[in-house]
């Protein structure tokens, strides 16, 4: 009670110190998380000698709203236009005594801090001067990477699924491998991805893929589980985006990848908007290349987006101060496919199993072999008939469809399972803008997210239906207080679900009863309480399906506070802000499985065991011989990433900018489990292993199982057991106060069209795994998360002859639950090390920017970062060192403890690229981009997280001695080309009829392309199994082989992609020598194209009809060869590809 006190007493100081913080923000000068989407215009306006000139009136105008922003120069000459939003403007200035200027037109981007210096002459203030040439094209005040991809590429470039993510790679550094477990998509790990397009979760700068952050309106958008976006944005309201890294300003943080930056679009004072809709159809696409089939699908996309003045007849007229924004998009998608499936067949489920070649055995005969004692034996089924449990019998026929003629006479295919897989998806989102006179304005939006997945198990009549709703809102208002002196103040929201079930059709209560399931097995689920669910099945050679309630996680809520003011001192802009962003998480899983093998009715001669025995004749016998339950509810206390720096842009001369800033961040880990009592929320009564001095640490210290009479309880009579630890103050992860980072860096004009930039910082990563990691240890000691018995009914001298049956096999007593074993030593679970801490960069880059005309600019970059506590996971604390005795637990690091997947923050990496980029900005019906990365990263650790994410290390106790190499996101050269092109055929083009209606005819196409190209991925070869004898093998291989001849081969093929020979396994007991990623996958590139045929309908009204070609060419890249020596049939062998079959899309859109 006295920990919980504190706690939450460490949380209202905590709370109290961020509100005074905020507070004298508010009251000073700060620049919080809004201005990452906003760009900022400044300059000096001189006279005609040179002299600046203070107290000047300078005019910023939004043509498309007509809001205009005022201000005066001080007296430095400076002025300064912070949080505008990206779109046109022009820009005046002017003073007593001096002509009017102005610089027509020109674009204010995404994270832009744009420079236009004003020469006045002297003259009349009604004479305006228009200056041609000082439009802002390079970036001549920051040394921040990055790229902005413009409206017009977000919403010509051919996307499948309509996914911006796949544009994040137009950006020099952006490596498309991904490792993390978001990978999947399709409501697996990763928010709702449309139809089997996954989003692109990339590796920035050689960080992990969880390492970057996403920005809607410099509102957080992030769903913290799984380090992706929580809702993603429409195309259509996209007005531009940036991946912003190796920042020199300190607003920047938190993650040591990337910033992705999202603007959504605004109202203008006309109404403006488009009706759209994609279809694609199965019948259009080319053949897959293995199956050479097309698959049976249907997909549309369709929705609108409007904006314009609020006006209400009579009432408001909303022009130039009030504009709306709204957006819809519907996502349908159905893919019928016919999948054979093995059903029993109704003579087998009599009892006729002599079809099957193996011979089955009676396990009720099982007797000690008197000729070999401690063997048995039993006697065989004659001509393999079998009398079935009836039960078994009825529980079959529920779960299996009737079983009709062979279909494949390798699979014994008998059936077919024709579940179609379905999505549906509807968004929306609402924007409001507001100008309140000169000084004020604010803005809010709401966005709506909710994906539906229906999809099979494997069986008809149990589909799994995925359900995501994310919502994701906020505003924020700024306010002038004078020309130097600008506050925001700003709030968020973000709320992710990820609810999975799965369940028959039909009901199973009726069977449930018949067969006559212990309730302590089937029911009594924390967060399904009076619930039973059928338990899966699991009989080799026949699909396995069972009930699943909420498999996936939730992440409830995530709220964002910061503030924002800016503080101009002559040429100073002096910048203090910060934020709190919490996050909190919630996860009930319920699960129930039974396997049965051959080995419960085969032989039990260990001269003549081999091909005996049948897994449906185990089933049908009752005779089980594993079984698992999960029944868990993970629930996290509120944690949050607090972020406050402090930042000087100082133009020290025309020429030459320097930015110093220092930010400090904070990760407040949430604590597992909640404050509440035991019930469906999830208790923070469980615990971790240390192994720095081989202790088990309780969270907090739970009643006696006698006392409460379910778990998370203590067994025993209250002492705790030895090397048992209670956490003081409720936490194990604790947080880490020393995380400063400084930045610094300097844009230097050399000459007209010339910048060069440079910057350094120090950047934490406040936010990588950081829930996952928290409720890992959800269910552990002395909670019981998951339940597993293996070698149920294994003979014994006591007890030759099965006793558990499937109904009870946990034999627990009618009325009882489970309790926790003894002690916590035997668990294996995902644990942690309690000391981790967050991972840091320091993080560098030197370049130059050219501009090569009016519309192209040239930036090139030497870009690097040392990186510093990655993760390094997989199974620890087994054996130091390798040996050729087999692994016992008396060589295990601690001999009572067993090894465990454990995660450490002990590795390091380094990344060196040479990056660039030509941009052509979209002039006179053209526009191109071209983005180029050649680098190498090198690290320990740094492929993910857990292990199942790659970078297990062969010796966990010096994980650089074999395994610092190349990263496992590597890829030597990227390259990325896009291209918009308008015809110049037509009315008005560069060629023309001379005749309105064959212009009409033959004008108005548009081609667009987008060409992606990188290296082959690296890969390891390995030896699955525990070959060195350590206890360190998880389920993924990590010992590598030994190399024993040049594995390079002349001619590559999908047969054999390198020379197998090469490599053998190495000596039992021994590591393998060949190298971490010594070896590398076939290279990739693809080409998607899209055309446009446009229809003007008046002058402000166009009819677009798009086709668009995923994989143009249809072009065959090949995937990963199996790099597992265990299957040596496979061993060097691609037989998957990494791009899909040519892909048809065809779209229509109305634009007014």
């Amino acid at each position: 009670m006295k920990s919980s006190v504190e706690w939450w007493k460490s949380c209202s100081v905590f709370a109290l110190w961020q509100a005074c913080l905020l507070g004298g923000i508010l009251l000073l000068s700060g620049t919080g998380f809004a201005q990452l989407s906003t760009a900022k215009l400044s300059g000096v306006v001189k006279d005609p000698s040179g002299a600046v000139v203070p107290q000047c009136k300078v005019v910023l105008k939004n043509v498309a709203t007509a809001v205009e922003h005022t201000t005066t120069t001080n007296d430095a000459g400076a002025y300064l236009f912070l949080d505008i939003t990206p779109g046109r403007y022009v820009v005046s200035a002017s003073a007593a005594d001096f002509g009017k200027q102005q610089v027509p037109e020109f674009s204010l981007e995404v994270g832009q801090a744009a420079t236009i210096d004003f020469a006045l002459t002297v003259g009349s203030q009604i004479e305006v001067v228009t200056v041609h040439g000082a439009t802002p094209q390079l970036e001549t005040t920051s040394a921040n990477l990055g790229l902005v991809v413009a409206t017009k590429q977000v919403n010509d470039l051919p996307l499948n699924g309509r996914d911006f993510t796949q544009l994040l790679t137009l950006t020099p550094g952006v490596s498309p491998v991904n490792n993390s477990q978001s990978g999947p998509g399709q409501g697996n790990y990763a928010e709702p991805a449309p139809g089997n397009v996954a989003p692109t979760i990339p590796s920035v700068n050689g960080s992990a893929n969880r390492s970057n952050y996403f920005f809607t309106d410099g509102l957080s958008n992030f769903g913290a589980f799984h380090s992706v976006y929580a809702v993603p944005p429409i195309i259509d309201e996209i007005q531009e985006f940036k991946v912003v890294s190796h920042a020199d300003s300190a607003e920047y943080g938190s993650v040591i990848g990337g910033v992705v930056n999202v603007v959504t679009k605004s109202g203008t004072n006309d109404l403006h908007g488009s009706l759209f809709e994609y279809a694609r159809n199965g019948i259009f696409d080319g053949q897959q290349p293995h199956t050479h089939s097309r698959p049976d699908f249907r997909q549309n996309e369709f929705g609108g987006v409007v904006g314009g003045p609020v006006l209400i007849p009579k009432l408001y007229n909303g022009k130039n101060k009030t504009f709306f924004f709204a957006a819809y998009q519907g996502f349908r998608y159905s893919l019928t496919q016919a999948t054979d499936i093995r059903v029993p067949t109704a003579a087998e489920l009599a009892g006729d199993l002599s079809s099957w070649g193996t011979q089955i055995y009676d396990p009720f005969s099982t007797r000690p072999d008197p000729a070999n004692p401690g063997q048995f034996i039993r006697d065989p089924f004659p001509g393999n008939q079998i009398t079935p449990d009836p039960n078994m019998v009825a529980w079959a026929k529920f779960i299996f469809p009737a079983a009709g003629p062979v279909l494949d006479t390798n699979t014994l295919a008998n059936a077919t399972d024709s579940t179609p897989t379905t999505q549906h998806i509807n968004q929306f989102t609402a924007k409001i803008d507001q100008k309140f006179g000169q000084n004020d304005s604010a803005w809010f939006r709401y966005s709506h997210d909710t994906s539906v997945e229906s999809a099979s198990l494997g069986l008809p009549g149990i589909p799994q239906v995925v359900t995501i709703p994310n919502r994701n809102y906020g505003g924020s208002y700024v306010h002038v207080f004078s020309p130097s002196l600008i506050v925001q103040a700003q709030f968020g929201r973000t709320e992710v679900g990820d609810n999975a079930t799965a369940s028959f059709t039909k009901s199973t209560a009726a069977l449930i009863s018949q067969i006559g399931f212990s309730p302590a097995f089937v029911g009594n689920f924390k967060a399904a309480p009076g619930r039973s669910f059928l338990p899966g099945a699991g009989i080799a050679g026949f699909p396995s399906v069972g009930e699943v309630y909420a498999l996936h996680p939730q992440v409830p809520t995530a709220n964002q506070f910061s503030g924002v003011v800016t503080k101009t001192i002559g040429n100073h802009v002096i910048n203090i802000g910060g934020g709190f962003i919490s996050n909190k998480f919630y996860s009930p899983i319920t699960t129930d499985n039974l396997t049965f093998l051959a080995g419960a009715t085969g032989n039990t001669d260990p001269t003549d065991k081999v091909n005996t025995g049948d897994p449906l004749a185990s089933f049908l016998l009752n005779v089980p011989a594993q079984a698992d339950r999960r029944n868990v509810v993970t629930e996290t206390r509120p944690g949050g990433v607090m972020s406050e720096f402090v930042q000087d842009s100082w133009r020290a001369t025309p020429k030459l900018t320097i930015n110093a800033g220092l930010r400090y961040d904070v990760t407040f880990y949430p604590p597992m489990g909640t404050s509440k009592q035991i019930g469906i929320n999830g208790g923070p009564e469980t615990g971790d292993v240390d192994f720095n001095n081989g202790t088990y640490i309780i969270q907090k210290l739970p009643p006696l199982c006698s006392t409460r009479g379910f778990a998370p309880c203590l067994p025993g009579t209250g002492a705790l057991p030895a090397h048992v630890v209670v956490s003081p103050n409720d936490k194990i992860l604790h947080n880490d106060w020393k995380n400063f980072g400084p930045h610094l860096g300097f844009a230097y004009k050399a000459m007209d069209g010339l910048v060069v930039r440079g910057g350094f910082g120090i950047v934490y990563d406040n936010w990588a795994g950081v829930l996952q990691t928290a409720q890992n240890i959800s269910g552990l000691w002395p909670d019981i998360g998951q339940q597993e018995a293996a070698n149920l009914n294994a003979p014994t001298s006591a007890s030759p002859t099965p006793t558990v049956t499937a109904q009870n096999p946990f034999a627990i007593a009618a009325g009882n639950n489970f309790f926790p074993a003894p002690d916590p030593f035997g668990q294996v679970g995902f644990e942690y090390d309690p000391n981790l801490k967050d991972p840091y960069a320091e993080q560098w880059n030197f370049g130059v920017q050219k501009l090569i005309n009016s519309s192209t600019t040239l930036t090139v970059n030497y870009v690097g970062s040392s990186m510093h506590r990655l993760d390094v996971a997989g199974t620890y604390g087994g054996a130091t060192t390798p040996s050729t005795i087999n692994f016992d637990q008396s060589r295990a690091l601690y001999p009572y403890i067993a090894p465990t997947f454990y995660d450490r923050s002990v590795g390091s990496g380094n990344y060196h690229g040479l990056q660039a980029s030509l941009d052509k900005r979209y002039t006179n019906g053209f526009s191109y981009g071209v983005s180029y990365t050649f680098s190498k990263a090198i690290d320990v650790g740094g492929d993910g997280f857990y292990g199942v994410e790659g970078g297990v290390p062969q010796d966990a106790y010096n994980p650089a001695r074999f395994d610092r190499s190349v990263s496992g996101l590597d890829l030597t050269h990227i390259l990325s080309v896009n291209t918009l092109y308008e015809i110049p055929v037509g009315r008005g083009k560069r060629f023309s009829t001379g005749h309105g209606v064959l212009d009409y005819i033959v004008g108005g196409w548009q081609i667009n392309n987008l060409f992606q190209a990188h290296s082959g991925i690296a890969f390891t070869p390995i030896i699955g199994g525990d070959w060195a004898n350590t206890g360190q093998a998880g389920w993924t291989g990590y010992e590598h082989l030994n190399k024993v001849g040049n594995p390079g081969l002349s001619h590559k093929s999908a047969g054999e992609w390198f020379n197998t020979a090469a490599f053998a396994a190495p000596t039992k007991g021994t590591f393998g020598d060949a190298g971490r990623n010594s070896l590398r996958g076939p290279s990739y590139w693809n080409l998607d194209t899209s055309l446009f045929r446009i229809f003007p309908v008046g002058e402000r009204r166009q009819f677009e009809f798009r086709a668009e070609a995923f994989n143009v060419l249809n072009h065959v890249d090949l995937g990963q060869p199996h790099n597992d020596i265990s299957n040596i049939q496979l061993f060097g062998v691609i037989d998957s590809v990494a791009s899909t079959a040519r892909q048809l899309q065809l779209a229509a859109k109305f634009i007014f």
